[in-house]
């Protein structure tokens, strides 16, 4: 009997209904098992997309911001969404990124992260922030990889925990530090 080949997850914009409700659950499920975190974070995670969607149908898609998904199976396991960074005009926000622990380490969150920066530039930002909080070691691993780099760290008590919660940024262009991830 040949063996078959495993499944390759596809990304896809989150336009399908159900999209929003699996993102945010994944994310409600994963953050609470792996950090603690409470229903705070689904509930942030949810009214945030809520946003993306709304302005969307305002402003007319896909101005504001786009949501990708990765799915394996007819399942999503994983999404990266970009939207305007309202503090800081001409830049974009990295938000909702996440993955399943079951396909983690096959390069698929580079691949989300890489759709994402790709759709940044191609809307000419001068660059991309994220919001981040300390203790996601995989995510941080992930983004320094990218080029980004951490800006600000403050202390938050955010989704049920004391914590630190950290802006990370990557500049495009010209004035961008010319220089690989691996030339630090």
């Amino acid at each position: 009997m040949a063996a078959t080949a495993p499944a390759i997850a596809t990304i896809r914009e989150a336009d399908r209904p159900g999209d929003l409700g699996a993102v945010a659950a994944l994310h409600g499920v994963l953050y609470t098992r792996e950090y603690g975190m409470d229903a705070t974070m689904e509930a942030y995670v949810a009214a945030g997309m809520a946003e993306l969607v709304l302005a969307r149908i305002r402003e007319g898609a896909p101005a504001p911001g786009r949501l990708w998904v990765a799915e394996l199976a007819g399942r999503v396991v994983g999404a990266v969404g970009l939207v305007r960074a309202e503090e800081r005009p001409g830049w974009g926000q990295l938000r909702w990124v996440i993955l399943d622990p079951d396909v983690r380490g096959q390069g698929l969150g580079r691949r989300l992260l890489d759709t994402a920066l790709d759709e940044a530039r191609a809307r000419s930002y001068e660059g991309v922030l994220l919001w981040t909080v300390t203790g996601l070691d995989a995510a941080h691993h992930l983004y320094a990889k990218a080029g980004f780099e951490l800006t600000l760290s403050r202390p938050a008590h955010k989704f049920g925990l004391d914590t630190v919660e950290q802006r990370m940024d990557l500049r495009f262009g010209p004035g961008a530090l010319a220089r690989t991830p691996a030339a630090k």
